[in-house]
């Protein structure tokens, strides 16, 4: 059986494993430190995974000799990992010619790492969101990608960047009102000496925002859930005349991919540039840059009203296993660029057969359902 204790004092589930239970999967457990409150704001086993991405990269690091699918063959191939790899961390970003890009949306925890953890850990999310969707479409359409075909996209993502390319760099209207950030109940004022740097950051885009730009409006504010979870967050917004523009800072924290990582992780400016170099391209907005606000190493980021997340509730269930496969063949487009000896990594992945990728899922999918059913008791 799992015991744990809570800690109130620092707001975290201590989880001490000892033995898997006959419920249980065949996988075994880790010690790790659990976040109360982003538990307690995981409303399904779904968003339990997203919220622990080096929980999961750790389970996988623990049990790699048992894994069938992801066997140590595949694992030898490494590259550049998304890091974050789920069945929502995908979406629309506008790009300075004003066009939109399907890809990924969060690089917080991209990285050196074997590259079929990244798909590894895609399966075991749609799995959890879907327990019905096709291990082999997935694999087809992740090689598609490496391949770097051209195929129809769904319907849903179509409208998807037809929508972003109509709405562009512009601020939302829900969320800047009165050329003012609107407030929630996370927020707060920013104090003095972090404006001050934030401003410093600001003026280092000055080739591409006149001379006579400003910040109108700037808070501090923290989201509860996800992987981000309690990690401090500006948001700026600046003007020059009718022209806004909505930046946000994002602390951020060490990769989580670090039990998987295949050689040292680069700082976060290295592994900015070719975050963007691989998941974006050349046509990447000017906005992004990587800042050092008080001890805090941030990521700055535009917040266009263009840049558009997949949200699967607002699908069908069988658009959402289009989308998830295109999400799919996204990610191979992704790792294509990074895989030395892509040839030969497609071949191993053409090999891996349904049965046993359904059981590394099935299992690791286990996992996630029981700890989070033990932790929300």
């Amino acid at each position: 059986m799992k015991l744990f204790n809570i800690l109130s004092a620092s707001a975290l589930v201590l989880l001490s494993y000892t033995a898997v239970s006959a419920k249980s999967a065949d996988f075994r457990d880790v010690q790790y430190a659990f976040d109360e409150e982003k538990t307690k704001a995981a409303e399904d086993s779904f968003h339990f995974l997203r919220s622990y991405v080096d929980y999961f990269n750790r389970l996988v690091n623990e049990n790699k000799a048992d894994l069938k699918a992801n066997n140590n063959k595949l694992s030898s191939v490494t590259g550049s990992c998304v890091g974050d790899a789920h069945a929502e961390n995908f979406g629309t970003l506008i790009q300075k010619d004003n066009t939109s890009l399907f890809t990924m949306n969060d690089m917080d925890d991209f990285g050196p790492c074997p590259v079929v953890f990244d798909l590894f850990r895609f399966a075991v999310s749609s799995n959890l969101y879907d327990k019905n969707i096709d291990m082999d479409q997935i694999l087809s359409s992740y090689v598609s990608g490496l391949k770097n075909e051209s195929i129809t996209q769904p319907d849903s993502i179509q409208k998807m960047l037809n929508k972003s390319e109509k709405k562009g760099a512009e601020t939302s209207a829900q969320k800047i009102q009165a050329n003012r950030i609107v407030r929630d109940s996370l927020m707060t004022e920013v104090n003095a000496d972090d404006e001050r740097q934030i401003l410093s950051v600001v003026n280092k885009f000055n080739s591409d925002l006149p001379a006579s730009f400003k910040i109108l409006d700037l808070v501090s504010t923290r989201k509860v859930g996800g992987g981000s979870g309690g990690l401090l967050r500006f948001e700026v917004l600046i003007a020059d005349g009718n022209k806004l523009v909505q930046l946000e800072f994002k602390e951020e924290v060490k990769p989580c991919i670090y039990p998987v990582a295949t050689e040292t992780i680069p700082n976060l400016p290295e592994r900015l540039q070719k975050a963007i170099a691989i998941e974006q391209g050349s046509l990447a907005s000017q906005f992004y840059a990587s800042a050092q606000i008080s001890d805090r190493s941030m990521l700055v980021r535009p917040r266009f009203a263009g840049n558009i997340g997949i949200s699967l509730k607002d699908s069908t269930n069988d658009e959402n296993a289009k989308i998830i496969y295109f999400e799919a063949y996204t990610l191979g487009l992704i790792h294509s660029r990074s895989v030395t000896d892509v040839k030969a990594y497609k071949e191993m992945i053409k090999n891996i057969s349904k049965e046993d990728l359904e059981s590394d899922v099935q299992q690791m999918a286990q996992m996630f359902n029981n700890k989070f059913e033990l932790l929300k008791k």
